[in-house]
């Protein structure tokens, strides 16, 4: 069984959708992990030799996003985030960025398979975009900027999901989203997760923090970086629920 994504141009202004998941078929095919998802095949459909349509046959992906369904048992979602860590340090390795974690971009079962999906936005590791592309409320300031792109872009978007995740919050971004549109703002602090929820421990609320730090010098290099934190967390929790249950 595969996923099938139609893309359809209606007007000039959706030759960007058309172009986004060309990027996704070519990109995906420099990966090889269990928490990305592949694509498979990808079809044009052209009217009077124009390009009319998209069609991307992709590997199926079973479950629930965090975006539609926050898990909520903290074992369960450091788990989950262990996951998507471990995926995009593969796709940094490859030489690429994700250049759009969300929420709604990460899927997982509650048997702990996760998919990261949607690269649309990737991009080669020092990229800088002409445009702003990215999420509003996950968005990373060099983005908003069109600044040069590397790891740190993603270990700042895969924060802010964390915080959502944990908390059901935006973190405030440079560009966040509002009801009236969106808006430049220059405030970013953040409040600490375990401020929003309780089950969140000291050192997964500073790794979150770690994670999205505006200034690139001061947040976390890379995702190796990410992952021994939220290791260390897990062993934590591990230790806690062996010591209630004894």
């Amino acid at each position: 069984m595969y996923a099938l994504k139609r893309v359809t141009k209606q007007t000039g202004d959706d030759n960007r959708f058309l172009n986004q998941a060309i990027n996704e078929f070519n990109v995906s095919g420099n990966f090889d992990h269990t928490a990305i998802r592949k694509c498979v095949r990808m079809r044009r459909v052209r009217t009077w030799f124009r390009m009319q349509e998209l069609h991307l046959l992709m590997e199926f992906c079973e479950g629930t996003s965090c975006q539609a369904n926050r898990p909520t048992e903290i074992g369960h979602l450091v788990n989950i985030f262990k996951a998507v860590a471990g995926a995009l340090a593969h796709v940094h390795s490859r030489g690429y960025i994700h250049a759009d974690m969300k929420p709604n971009n990460v899927i997982y079962t509650s048997e702990n398979t996760v998919k990261i999906i949607d690269f649309g936005q990737s991009c080669p590791i020092g990229t800088v975009k002409e445009r702003i592309q990215g999420t509003p409320d996950f968005i990373a300031p060099e983005q908003v900027r069109c600044r040069p792109l590397d790891a740190r872009t993603d270990v700042f978007n895969f924060g802010a999901t964390l915080y959502w995740t944990l908390t059901g919050q935006p973190i405030p971004t440079v560009l966040p989203k509002r009801s009236d549109g969106v808006q430049l703002v220059n405030d970013m602090r953040v409040t600490p997760p375990e401020e929003l929820n309780p089950q969140v421990t000291p050192a997964l609320g500073r790794l979150v923090l770690d994670c999205v730090e505006p200034v690139l010098s001061r947040r976390l290099g890379s995702m190796r970086d990410v992952i021994a934190r939220l290791d260390l967390v897990a062993h934590t929790l591990n230790r806690a629920n062996e010591a209630r249950t004894e």
